[in-house]
């Protein structure tokens, strides 16, 4: 299995960068969808990994329970 990693950046202002690895095409857009509401989105691009092959994963969130 391929390791799949969020990075977070947190500068001197409170900004927060995050950085999805190891998660190619469009299933990394479902992974940060439950950042995404912790603020507002200034910026976003996707790295070379969004635009290779997809590959199916199943994620869990277990930050509700």
């Amino acid at each position: 299995m391929q390791r799949m990693e969020i990075h977070f950046i947190i500068d001197c202002h409170g900004n927060i960068q995050s950085v999805v690895k190891g998660v190619k095409g469009n299933s990394c857009k479902v992974l940060i969808e439950g950042i995404k509401k912790l603020g507002d989105v200034v910026h976003e691009s996707p790295t070379g990994e969004f635009f290779e092959t997809e590959q199916k994963a199943i994620i869990r969130n277990n930050l509700n329970q």
